[in-house]
């Protein structure tokens, strides 16, 4: 790989990774699904909230946008992990773009089983 190639390489990594690092992060069980009319999808956390930012007044929460075909997935995804009772960990976009108070879902993974 020629050095211009490299330096992109490097450059893309640490900007993917830095944002994740400063997002906020959760583990837990889900709970309170609110369903909001805008598209919104509210859920708490039971478990363990991280680095959230300043924008984030709920600490328990977290926010998707439902309306959208990538908050659809999503919603699918925590859905079956809520009814299930299984503990997911969510990293966040470090904003609320979706809810004023509340850190929107960057991604999220289901670890186990209930």
């Amino acid at each position: 790989m020629n050095r211009i190639g490299k330096l992109v390489l490097t450059a893309c990594t640490i900007t993917a990774t830095s944002s994740s690092a400063v997002a906020g992060t959760g583990s837990g069980r889900l709970t309170n699904p609110n369903f909001m009319p805008n598209g919104a999808v509210v859920i708490y956390l039971e478990g363990s909230r991280n680095a959230q930012p300043a924008c984030a007044t709920e600490s328990r929460r977290f926010v998707l946008n439902a309306a959208t075909p990538a908050g659809k997935a999503q919603l699918a995804g925590l859905m079956i992990a809520y009814t299930q009772g299984k503990t997911v960990s969510v990293w966040g976009t470090n904003t609320c773009s979706v809810w004023g108070d509340t850190e929107t879902i960057d991604f999220f993974a289901i670890v186990d089983g209930p």
